[in-house]
């Protein structure tokens, strides 16, 4: 039986192995509407998404660059003779990012509503344009989004991953074809952190709790047993003077 799971684990890398990205882009959303992103595709199809002449590293620096969006790094690396390039940023208001003019083609929005939860929306429109070429029509495009606490609905086809990660994936074909993809998903404005540390908080008071009724039981019985002693002792000392003879 352990083989035989070993055999499906390997097997299982593998297949994760020869699925081609041609685009992912990954968002680390916190519930104030800051976060993390990360951006990786090829010079194609970067080009195309975010009109970043040739996809070079120095156009998508330049691009990506702006108000709203601070770039950690922009580095590119080379897959099947191919160019690929990847970007780390961070920024303060995902509202405010959807401003900025390398995603200016979206139409994104992330606001509160009347159940106490935090609503994200995003129509990513398809390039009035044909496949790039030499982008293989098979390749996959995937948006993911790495919510801060439970989410409460969302419209992607893959389910929640590994906790709260929410996967949008067309093929390139796919969403050449269609004309847009859009993206809707609802979370709790209380991050998992934050509920965790409550939760750890009431167990703590609980303990304490506990522990002070606990002494306070014993000190009270202490008391009792103290001050029966005391009483037994008196009259033990009541009777003796009044014995005849003492």
């Amino acid at each position: 039986m352990h083989r035989a799971t070993l055999l499906m684990l390997a097997f299982a890398t593998m297949l994760a192995a020869c699925t081609r990205y041609e685009y992912e882009e990954e968002v680390f959303l916190e519930v104030d509407g800051s976060g993390r992103l990360r951006v990786s595709g090829s010079a194609e199809i970067l080009e195309t998404l975010h009109e970043a002449p040739d996809g070079s590293v120095s156009s998508m620096q330049s691009r990506f660059e702006g108000t709203g969006l601070t770039v950690d790094s922009v580095r590119e690396t080379e897959r099947q003779g191919r160019k690929y390039v990847h970007v780390q940023g961070r920024f303060t208001d995902w509202n405010e990012l959807c401003a900025h003019p390398a995603y200016r083609h979206r139409e994104c929005r992330l606001e509160g509503n009347d159940d106490g939860e935090l609503e994200l929306h995003l129509t990513l429109p398809s390039p009035e344009r044909t496949v790039p070429e030499g982008v293989p029509s098979d390749a996959l495009l995937a948006l993911r989004f790495h919510f801060p606490s439970t989410v409460r609905f969302h419209n992607s086809s893959a389910g929640i991953q590994r906790g709260n990660i929410v996967g949008w994936e067309q093929t390139v074909t796919e969403y050449f074809a269609s004309p847009e993809l859009v993206v809707d998903a609802r979370f709790e404005r209380r991050s998992v952190l934050a509920t965790t540390f409550a939760i750890l908080g009431a167990a703590v008071a609980a303990v304490l709790f506990c522990v002070a009724s606990l002494l306070f039981l014993m000190v009270r019985k202490g008391r009792r047993q103290l001050a029966d002693e005391v009483e037994a002792a008196r009259s033990a000392d009541a009777q003796t003077s009044t014995t005849p003879g003492r």
